[in-house]
């Protein structure tokens, strides 16, 4: 897999580097480091271009020795540097479609001086608008050390869930990681209901059509289960053996639930769902996990 990190020196995108390298495998993957000079002023009264030139050029081999060193030894080596001169989230798509990634890799926010790039809305807006599958990482939680790897990820059956699986199974999963695999139907009685009209709707002469709802509820979330469940029994590694939830209620809330409570590492889900459970997933979903989550998301459009 090609995994395109783009990096700018700031803890938040050397986290990235250092966390998803310990994903990746030296006989299958190529990382490529990404950064983009930003405007620099040297003050002196002998400076000019060539002075110019000399202090960005210094900055950017500083940039690229840290970055390559948050990789695996065996990585190192194989890291690709790209330099170019864009806008932070234009610039990240651009080149990394230009080199032909199958991953784009963000820090959350940036903490350095070069805030232009990796604030919350740089890595919003590529995750929203990429192409290319985009992991957006978090630093690591504290509860991490001592347990295993966790990754949650959430099923509609659209083809934007699809990709986003079959990205996070190329991976290199650390030994003993635990897959949860959760699918989101709504609730029964989805928004605010007036009391008068539940109380109605435990009238006898509405008690059949009651059950009725009941029913076809029931056996919604039974198919939405079953069809989870034959998905990821096709899977592979510890995905094929991944537990399955099913859960009610809107997708978002119960998708990052179920991640605080299990004390989930990496989210993984589609940016739009247009499969047959359209519920889960939609824009505003992915929107609203990416956002809210206190772990890494990993979201990738359908074809």
């Amino acid at each position: 897999m090609k995994v395109f990190f783009a990096v700018d020196g700031s803890p938040g995108s050397m986290t990235a580097v250092r966390q998803v390298g310990q994903l990746l495998s030296a006989d299958r993957d190529v990382p490529a480091l990404y950064f983009a000079p930003p405007e620099m002023i040297v003050r002196h009264a002998a400076s000019g271009e060539d002075m110019h030139a000399r202090a960005r050029q210094a900055l950017t081999d500083v940039v690229f020795q840290e970055a390559r060193s948050q990789l695996p030894p065996p990585l190192q080596h194989k890291a690709v540097p790209l330099v170019a001169e864009h806008t932070a989230a234009e610039g990240i798509r651009l080149e990394a479609e230009k080199w032909g990634a199958e991953l784009i890799v963000l820090g959350a926010r940036g903490l350095t001086t070069f805030e232009s790039m990796f604030l919350g809305s740089v890595s919003s807006a590529v995750a929203q608008t990429s192409t290319v599958p985009v992991l957006v990482v978090r630093p690591d939680a504290p509860s991490a050390a001592g347990r295993p790897y966790r990754v949650l990820y959430a099923f509609d059956g659209s083809a934007g869930s699809t990709a986003a699986l079959s990205t996070a199974e190329q991976f290199t999963l650390p030994a003993g990681s635990e897959v949860i695999a959760v699918t989101v139907i709504e609730a029964l009685t989805a928004g605010d209901v007036p009391e008068w009209l539940m109380k109605k709707a435990r009238d006898a002469d509405t008690e059949a059509m009651s059950q009725h709802w009941v029913r076809e509820h029931e056996s919604e979330k039974r198919q939405a289960c079953d069809q989870l469940t034959e998905f990821m029994g096709k899977r592979s590694g510890p995905f094929q053996k991944a537990e399955v939830i099913c859960a009610e209620g809107h997708a978002a809330e119960q998708i990052l639930k179920i991640a605080a409570q299990r004390q989930v590492d990496l989210i993984v889900l589609g940016s739009h769902g247009k499969g047959m459970l359209h519920r889960l997933l939609i824009g505003s979903t992915s929107s609203k996990v990416l956002n809210q989550a206190h772990c890494s998301v990993l979201i990738a459009r359908g074809n």
